[in-house]
């Protein structure tokens, strides 16, 4: 397992695919609402993490740490962590997986401007690209309305 450098994992994954070095990246697919649009965002799943499969007789592994974005080994105790083959395998059955949506159905949302600002509600379904139905309990009555997807923001519990 190699750790890189701050926000330069695309970066030493690039460079070290140069060197012919076998390496692998987990990417997390998941939507954002930018622009009043929801889009697909790629990201790396472990932070400043990269996997990279090293024949230790016939590769100069110590050289690796002066790779353009790698910041050093991740060692425990005298020498270079090695991550089973089976866990990375699994890993990388997830690569195909639909991204998260930005809200799912059931969700609690804020509504974070407008008439309701600071009000929750319940997301009930999208309404195509940049709006969305929500279910909100307004003096002891349930209203279904449609608002702007920027205006919602997930309540994490």
């Amino acid at each position: 397992m190699l750790q890189t450098k701050y926000k330069q994992e695309k970066r030493a994954l690039r460079e070290l695919k140069r060197q012919n070095i076998d390496v692998y990246m987990p990417i997390l697919r998941k939507e954002k609402i930018n622009n009043n649009k929801k889009t697909c965002i790629e990201e790396p799943l472990f932070s400043r993490y990269l996997f990279v499969f090293l024949d230790t007789m016939n590769t100069n592994w110590t050289s690796l740490r002066s790779t353009r974005g790698v910041s050093n080994f991740v060692e425990f105790g005298n020498g270079p962590h090695i991550v089973c083959k089976f866990i990375v395998d699994e890993m990388k059955k997830n690569d195909d997986l639909p991204p998260l949506p930005f809200i799912s159905e059931g969700d609690q949302v804020t509504i974070s401007s407008g008439s309701f600002k600071d009000i929750d509600a319940i997301y009930m379904a999208p309404d195509g690209e940049s709006r969305s139905y929500i279910l909100l309990n307004f003096m002891q009555q349930d209203h279904l309305l449609k608002v702007e997807n920027s205006v919602l923001k997930k309540i994490i519990t």
